[in-house]
């Protein structure tokens, strides 16, 4: 709770007012595998030039390590704040440091994603701003409310006259909805009555008569995991307390309520079909590919305060510091500069202990935890040192936790009769990254059954081969062991030696030893080519293991044989091989089989490409270019051909593109040259194919030689 005198002046003098843009964006599913869209995230940002910056739908720390640099492109200074994993995609701020100063953060839990509080100092005002993502769908207007009466009820324990900012992507429907009603509502507590900034209140879903603030969606065709459709919802709002303009702080500037780039010409259209009067195309074209989703930006001032403020920013979310420790405390102020007095406050106590009775005014401060400091829960509380006003305190208790010591994953995974020994306890343990996908990575500690650990982590973003330190939850997923909750991870060194896949009958992967281990198989045929969702089946005559696409997505051929590398999985009741990147399966040889050369260019530009656009140096098709050496073709005979055939996501061949014919396999120049083949998004029958994920394969004859995949738009 922020301990703040509240000084009231008649001003009688100009006040020189500082402008501010807030923008609030659903990014979706931004993600440290997201670098394809940044350069369109650049443009946007580039044309609003953004103060601050609400994002939805973040999926990891390294998502928001992108946006920032996106941000920061052209000389800008934007920060951002602390990445807090949840249930759920995340919420993130970013702010031009230069006019903005970071308090502190907290969450706001709901029965599906977490609403982010960020508190920021504008000009000597303390200011709330708030991001939400609530729960998406009609039929679900129930649980919409329930999410926004958790916001309003923790809004009405601020201080009267507080204000704030609450933005996001909202999922209403109509301004009758129930949750939208509660945001604006008269009731007995109005601390946190909010007011929307637009004045369009009605019936928005598929409703032209609100063309100009629909928001969603920016694309006809789905794609990359976004909704289509066209604009016709307005699903992202931005709502302020409900009497801003009141003389003070944040004033907002009437009418600047802007969804960019929407010139109400575009119901249920695409944002870049045809003329866009609002952006230019390139900016319409980057709208339409970085979300489904349309940007929206409002304008403030911010009228300068001379009132004195502390507040601490760390700790404030719940951090655990083990005894024996050195951790930061930080604090922000505004219009003070004085020392800081630093006290330490048990929760079951109101007796504090001082650590530091007069420290500078810098915002940080070292604290030694000693190794006898009771266990137990507290809370800091930074203050003026002459006379304790102002001061603030930590909006969460943290905790003082026993040194976690070295745990082998060995000692987290053996067990012969059921979920790990170690279940629900907190761990540190250490491991070389083997593998990465979106939401965590896979680590081992040394070679063979038992070693292997899968880290459930969206917050961090390490590499293949980086040696980590790492401490957390262990948990049993739908019996899978993981290392979740993670609450220390640190890169000791990279580009390690990773430890050696075991080789193993298919029989005999399926075992919990396995879970989580680099393993390989050989010589396996595969005897089913499509499991769906991009799983297929082999057997080396030993029994079948299943492989998956967590990392990697392959299309097989039935009746071919491989040898695969790959991570032991478990999901949906089956033990899996993820392979990482097309160097974990090769094609099994023998002295009657073709000689296989890794040496095989193969790639596609535009990619994405759209068959639907031509014109204004738009391409219709994209170009695939190969190349194959010498050696890839030795031993077949003179009427072998290079085929690239192309499927869809389900393993469904839909076109055959006859690209070399009769390669003359003693003429090394003819076979290590670079081709290329145009494909327009046409199948066998010359039909438009739809939009989606394709994958297309190249062949010397009947021998697979490498995989790509390619994204089509309409």
């Amino acid at each position: 709770m922020k301990k703040i005198i509240l000084i009231t002046f008649v001003l009688i003098f100009t006040i020189n007012l500082s402008a501010l843009r807030v923008l609030t964006y659903n990014a979706l599913n931004f993600s440290s595998n997201s670098g394809d869209r940044l350069q369109y995230f650049q443009s946007i940002f580039n044309e609003i030039a953004p103060d601050i910056v609400l994002v939805q739908e973040m999926s990891d720390e390294g998502g928001a390590g992108l946006l920032l640099t996106a941000l920061n492109n052209g000389g800008n200074n934007f920060s951002k704040a602390q990445f807090l994993n949840g249930p759920d995609t995340e919420n993130m701020l970013f702010y031009n440091n230069t006019i903005v100063t970071f308090a502190s953060q907290d969450t706001i839990d709901t029965e599906l994603r977490d609403i982010s509080e960020y508190e920021l100092l504008l000009e000597g005002n303390l200011i709330r701003f708030y991001s939400c993502h609530l729960r998406a769908s009609q039929g679900n207007e129930l649980l919409r409310l329930e999410e926004v009466t958790r916001l309003r009820d923790h809004l009405s324990l601020l201080e009267e006259g507080s204000e704030f900012i609450i933005a996001g992507d909202m999922n209403f429907y109509t301004s009758n909805e129930p949750g939208y009603q509660k945001f604006i509502a008269d009731e007995t507590n109005n601390i946190g009555r909010a007011q929307d900034l637009s004045d369009q209140v009605g019936n928005w879903n598929n409703n032209p008569i609100f063309a100009v603030v629909h928001t969603q969606s920016t694309r006809v065709s789905a794609f990359g995991g976004g909704a289509g459709g066209g604009l016709d919802d307005r699903f992202d709002f931005i709502f302020s307390s409900y009497e801003i303009n009141n003389g003070f702080g944040l004033e907002y500037i009437e009418d600047s309520l802007t969804p960019f780039g929407n010139d109400g010409n575009h119901f249920n259209q695409s944002i870049n079909a045809g003329t866009n009067s609002a952006v230019s195309p390139e900016v319409a074209d980057a709208l339409y590919y970085a979300s489904d989703h349309l940007p929206v930006y409002a304008d403030f001032n911010v009228i300068p305060s001379a009132q004195e403020m502390i507040v601490v920013t760390i700790p404030n979310i719940e951090e655990q510091w083990e005894q024996d420790s050195t951790q930061e405390i930080r604090w922000a102020s505004a219009n003070f500069s004085g020392n800081i007095k630093i006290e330490l406050e048990p929760v079951e106590s109101s007796s504090r202990e001082i650590l530091v009775a007069s420290t500078e005014n810098d915002g940080i401060w070292e604290w030694n935890i000693p190794a006898e400091q009771p266990l137990g829960e507290y809370i800091i509380v930074v203050s003026d040192t002459d006379d304790g006003i102002p001061s603030d305190e930590s909006n969460n208790p943290f905790s003082i936790i026993e040194p976690l010591s070295i745990v082998a994953i060995y000692d987290i995974q053996y067990s012969l009769t059921g979920p790990s020994p170690l279940e629900g306890t907190d761990v540190i343990t250490c491991g070389i990254v083997t593998g990465i996908f979106d939401s965590g990575y896979f680590i081992q500690d040394a070679a063979g059954a038992w070693n292997g650990l899968f880290i459930y982590n969206y917050s961090n973003n390490p590499q293949r081969g980086d040696s980590l330190i790492i401490a957390g939850t262990v948990a049993e997923y739908y019996e899978k062991t993981e290392l979740t909750e993670i609450s220390f991870f640190e890169v000791q060194s990279g580009n390690n030696t990773l430890p050696e896949a075991i080789v193993l009958n298919t029989g005999d992967v399926g075992q919990e030893s396995y879970e989580g281990v680099l393993v390989k198989v050989e010589n396996a045929e595969c005897i089913d080519d499509n499991l769906g969702y991009g799983e297929w089946l082999v057997d080396d005559g030993s029994g079948e293991i299943i492989i998956g696409d967590l990392m990697f997505a392959f299309v097989p051929v039935l009746g071919e044989f491989y040898d695969i590398t790959g991570i032991v999985d478990y999901s949906y009741s089956n033990f899996k091989i993820e392979p990482r990147d097309e160097n974990d399966i090769i094609v099994s040889t023998s002295a009657d089989d073709f000689i296989f050369s890794p040496k095989v260019e193969l790639f596609n530009y535009p990619n994405p490409f759209n068959p639907s656009v031509a014109g204004a140096g738009r391409c219709p098709a994209t170009t695939i270019s190969f190349s194959v050496t010498q050696n890839a073709v030795s031993g077949l005979d003179g009427s072998s051909f290079v085929t690239l055939e192309i499927f869809n996501t389900k393993g469904q061949k839909i076109k055959t593109l006859n690209v070399l014919e009769c390669i003359n396999r003693v003429n090394a120049k003819a076979t290590e040259s670079l081709h290329h083949i145009t494909w327009d998004g046409r199948d066998d029958n010359n039909k438009p194919v739809s939009a989606g994920i394709y994958f297309y394969q190249l062949k010397v004859g009947n021998k697979f030689m490498k995989t790509k995949k390619m994204l089509l738009l309409k």
